[in-house]
C-alpha cells in the first residue's frame, strides 16, 4: 500500500478540491494574497503535492486545516462575502457563498479528523481508551 493519497483514494478529499476549484484561481490576489507566505502559496504547496500524486496524509491534513482557518465558517481571514464574490458561476449569490462555506467547513473537518486523529489520540492508544480507565 502506498503512503501517497490521491483523489481516487479519498472522495472527501476530491470533494474539497472540487470546492476549492469553484473559487477564483490563485492569480486573484484579492482573495489569496501575494508572495511566498500568502494564503494562496500555503494552499498551492499542498494542492500541488496531492494533484501530482505525491500527497501524503500530512498534506491532506494541512490542506484541511488551511480551509478551516482561512475559508471556514467564522474565520477571520477571508470573509464569507469575499468567498461569495469569488465563486465562479453563481453571480455573487449569497446563499451559494453560505452553502460553500458550510460545505467546505464540514468537509475539511472530516478530513482533519481523519488524518489528524492518530496524532491527537496518540499512535499507540486505541479509540476510546481514555474512557476505559476513567473512574
Amino acid at each position: 500500500m502506498s503512503d501517497f493519497i490521491t483523489l481516487d483514494d479519498d472522495s472527501d478529499l476530491a470533494h474539497l478540491i472540487d470546492l476549492i476549484d469553484m473559487l477564483a484561481g490563485p492569480e486573484v490576489t484579492s482573495l489569496w494574497g501575494e508572495g511566498d507566505h500568502s494564503i494562496g502559496s500555503k494552499f498551492a504547496y499542498r494542492i500541488k503535492a496531492i494533484l501530482s500524486g505525491q500527497g501524503r496524509g500530512q498534506d491532506v491534513d494541512y490542506l484541511a486545516v488551511y480551509v478551516l482557518k482561512y475559508l471556514g465558517k467564522g474565520n477571520t481571514y477571508i470573509s464569507e462575502d469575499l468567498i461569495t464574490k469569488s465563486l465562479r458561476g453563481v453571480g455573487g449569490l449569497p446563499a451559494a457563498g453560505h452553502a460553500w462555506v458550510e460545505d467546505a467547513t464540514r468537509t475539511a473537518w472530516i478530513l482533519a479528523t481523519r488524518y489528524s486523529l492518530p496524532q491527537w489520540r496518540g499512535y499507540r492508544s486505541a479509540p476510546g481508551q481514555s474512557w476505559l480507565s476513567a473512574p
